[in-house]
């Protein structure tokens, strides 16, 4: 084989160049056209001439940014490569479908990909990416070397084009194969630009338009590093300062072929979000050393035709200088182009690349080599060893810098990679915990999820002490974990007492079936401290392929627990969520009625048996809604506790009430529980009041009749403070829950409010009589006085005045009314 390489002027010149060389001899021939002159009317007439002088050649060609020829570069010219075969199959094929990128590849792989196949040599034009269309070829055969490259243009007015003898066409790709037993295909590359600097991230990208890098745009990157916001001068820069990233441990380089806005850059090679960049520098002394290099390894090729397909940017580079890599072919036939992008062959597998000069180095005798001259060293001896020693300070300390900054980086991965084992991670179960649980979830990792409740366990810490409890936690944590890892579940300890399980891989039944079993053995199994015998029982809350997972299955939990169940799976029709829309919808009006002053004090009396009339009244609480109806405390109360919102119901109830105080003379009193009595802010509010009122004498605190009162020396030390004022204490609801006489006597309080569930029926109820018999002797005995609650009648009415109660209170009074009297 040979290969012959002309500048086209005109018919008549390619004529004697094509009859002088005896070209139509051969059957075989490949005709590449590398034209810088972008016209297509011009490149038809190419073809056309082509045709008609060389019939049986198959044509493959593209625009260009510059020409190569021998040893020397070109503008705005034509040059004609035609390499004649004597065992070669040459096939061509256009591709202009209205396809992807990549399958343009894959069509070209099918179409030209045979049994001895050697080489593809591609062109596509400007539209084309490059990567994609590689991916598409190597995804059908990644074994036949891919030459050529992207079509260029030496001025950005004009269009690229890619053609055959088919025709000429844009946003297409020409191609032609090589296929021969005795073909020889052999390839060679010099880039040399080194990485400097540390790695940056790319974290925006849209197809071929980076949009950031880090966190700034890519102009604000390049004005940082080059100090420069010029676009013009950033494009002019970028081909010695091009983006660098490391693909199969090779770096190769990426360039910004324009703006797109003001801040993002259309950029060479397609980059992915996560991808990290450097920036390169390419020094002109190195990357001639690497272009001898790779002159050499040439040499020990067999080699009767090369052909050069290299970056415009590297055009750009040494045009500056008036400096030629090529120069060791000026005394060979060589021809080729300045590309927009080259494809290339490293380690057997293609790529696209840039910043690159790549040959194809082609024979079909295995012993043929060819000499290149070595005038590249005496051509630029003005690059200096001082040029040396600052390409080497610039290399090995941006290499050393980035070295420092990966390990640095690794550290800190190290570091918050143990800060988030530390946060998913229970310490001290071992198991993940909830933040992990409720992550997982998130990524809808599960669809099957029970909560489990280790019931009544703070008796045991409460009985046993927290060491032993924190041991039953440990000890069930391994048991749920190790029967988790046997049956495909996932387990996790959510809090205090709560664990949970979750799985997506088995069907609803087994997982059903799974976590009962785990129930029974939990529940039936005697876990020993310290010759104490513990037996546990679990609750289980079930959501299965449910939205709100988490929350679903904790429903069913409550609602198992509420109801004294172990086992309860989530249904809609457990009318579960309704509760909860209904506190939300409760708590919202709690809230606008605290907003706009609408949570009043109602007044009921308390009526002097002997005297039989009223002295003394309670502040009932009461919520006026928007349209002006009063809210008993039966619907909103234990939701505002429930909510976090008590405390500012029982402030507003104190304001209002000592300001009732200052404007009557009947005795009024207002209920407080213990854990009213036990805040601080509370308690710091009612001594303010007390201070300040002109009669403190005539309020009454109601402490509610509450288990294990007598235990909490907050509420004597509160009982001695009010007594300094002259106020007085009452037992609210005294004969139900866990009354206790022993602690009447040591509260020291006033009056005994005996409850209405007794009350309502003293009168036909002989229990309730004795009950009340009892509570009155006793409090005489103390010198306690007793008030009736819920007196509705009065049949009722006569029973305690003949049990001597002392006072009544109920509706067959009155009823609570906004003002008193």
């Amino acid at each position: 084989m040979k290969t012959y390489n002309v500048k086209y002027r005109d018919f008549k010149t390619l004529q004697l160049y094509v009859n002088s060389n005896d070209i139509m001899k051969y059957n075989n021939i490949l005709v590449q056209v590398f034209s810088g002159i972008c016209n297509k009317e011009f490149i038809n007439e190419v073809i056309r001439n082509l045709k008609l002088l060389i019939p049986q050649c198959k044509i493959v060609g593209a625009t260009s940014s510059g020409e190569i020829l021998n040893g020397d570069i070109f503008e705005r010219e034509c040059i004609i490569s035609i390499s004649v075969f004597e065992k070669t199959i040459i096939k061509s094929i256009l591709v202009k479908d209205n396809i992807s990128d990549f399958s343009k590849g894959v069509k070209i792989a099918n179409c030209l990909i045979s049994t001895d196949t050697k080489a593809i040599i591609s062109f596509g034009d400007s539209s084309i990416m490059g990567e994609e269309l590689l991916n598409g070829i190597n995804s059908v055969n990644d074994h036949v070397l891919v030459a050529g490259g992207i079509a260029g243009k030496s001025d950005p007015a004009y269009e690229t084009y890619v053609f055959t003898e088919e025709g000429v066409e844009k946003n297409a790709v020409a191609a032609v194969a090589l296929k021969g037993e005795f073909l020889n295909v052999n390839n060679g590359s010099s880039f040399n630009c080194i990485p400097i600097g540390k790695e940056h991230e790319i974290t925006l990208v849209e197809d071929n338009i980076v949009k950031k890098i880090g966190t700034i745009s890519v102009k604000e990157f390049y004005n940082k590093y080059l100090g420069t916001n010029n676009n013009d001068q950033i494009l002019r820069m970028g081909n010695k300062f091009p983006l660098m990233v490391k693909r199969n441990n090779r770096y190769f380089s990426a360039h910004i072929l324009k703006f797109i806005n003001a801040e993002e850059a259309l950029i060479s090679t397609k980059l992915d979000i996560g991808e990290k960049i450097r920036i390169g520098f390419g020094d002109l002394r190195e990357i001639l050393q690497s272009a001898k290099e790779m002159y050499s390894e040439i040499t020990r090729c067999p080699c009767e035709s090369l052909l050069i397909y290299s970056c415009d940017s590297r055009k750009n580079i040494f045009k500056k200088v008036n400096a030629k890599e090529i120069i060791p072919f000026k005394d060979l036939s060589v021809g080729g182009f300045y590309t927009f992008g080259e494809f290339n062959n490293v380690n057997n597998k293609n790529m696209f690349y840039t910043e690159t000069m790549t040959v194809l180095v082609l024979s079909e005798d295995v012993n043929a080599r060819i000499k290149i001259i070595s005038e590249i060293d005496d051509e630029y001896s003005y690059f200096n060893e001082e040029d040396s020693a600052l390409y080497n300070l610039i290399k090995n300390t941006g290499e050393e810098l980035n070295q420092l900054n990966i390990k640095l980086e690794e550290k800190i991965k190290e570091k918050t990679d143990e800060l988030e084992k530390q946060y998913y991670t229970d310490k001290l179960t071992g198991l993940e915990n909830r933040n992990k649980l409720i992550n997982d979830l998130c990524v809808e990792k599960y669809t099957k999820l029970t909560i489990i409740d280790i019931r009544s366990f703070n008796d045991i810490n409460d009985f046993y002490g927290n060491t032993i409890g924190d041991k039953v936690l440990k000890d069930i944590s391994k048991l749920i974990s190790c029967y988790c890892n046997e049956n495909k579940l996932n387990s996790y300890r959510v809090n205090s007492d709560i664990f949970a399980i979750a799985s997506s891989d088995i069907a609803k039944e087994e997982f059903i079936a799974r976590i009962q079993f785990l129930q029974n053995e939990i529940n039936n199994q005697c876990f020993v401290y310290e010759e104490g015998k513990i037996f546990l029982t679990i609750v289980m809350g079930v959501a299965l392929e449910e939205e709100l997972l988490f929350e679903k299955a904790e429903m069913a939990l409550n609602y198992a627990k509420k109801n004294k169940e172990l086992f309860q799976i989530y249904r809609e029709d457990l009318n579960i969520y309704e509760g909860i829309k209904e506190n939300i919808i409760w708590t919202k009006k709690i809230k606008d009625a605290i907003a706009e002053n609408r949570i009043v004090p109602f007044f009921q009396p308390i009526v002097n048996n002997s005297l039989k009339t009223i002295e003394k009244c309670e502040a009932l609480i009461r919520m006026i809604d928007e349209n002006g109806k009063v809210i008993s405390p039966y619907f909103f109360l234990d939701i505002a506790k429930k909510a976090g919102l008590y405390k500012e119901l029982t402030i507003i109830m104190l304001e209002k009430t000592f300001e009732v105080l200052n404007k009557t003379n009947y005795e009024i009193s207002i209920n407080l529980l213990l854990q009213d009595i036990m805040n601080s802010e509370i308690r710091a509010l009612i001594i303010k009041k007390l201070k300040k009122v002109r009669n403190p004498e005539k309020i009454v605190f109601e402490i509610v009749e509450s288990e294990g009162i007598e235990n909490f020396n907050e509420v004597t030390e509160f009982i001695k403070e009010v007594k300094k004022y002259g106020s007085k204490i009452a037992i609210d609801d005294f004969g139900t829950g866990y009354s206790n006489f022993n602690y009447l006597m040591k509260l020291n309080v006033d009056y005994i409010k005996i409850d209405g569930s007794i009350i309502k029926n003293v009168h036909k109820d002989k229990s309730a009589e004795i009950v009340t018999k009892t509570i009155v002797l006793f409090a005489k005995e103390l010198g306690i006085e007793t008030i009736a609650e819920f007196v509705s009648e009065e049949e009722i009415y006569n029973k305690i005045k003949d049990l001597n109660v002392d006072y009544s209170q109920g509706y067959y009074f009155s009823e609570p009314k906004e003002n008193i009297g």
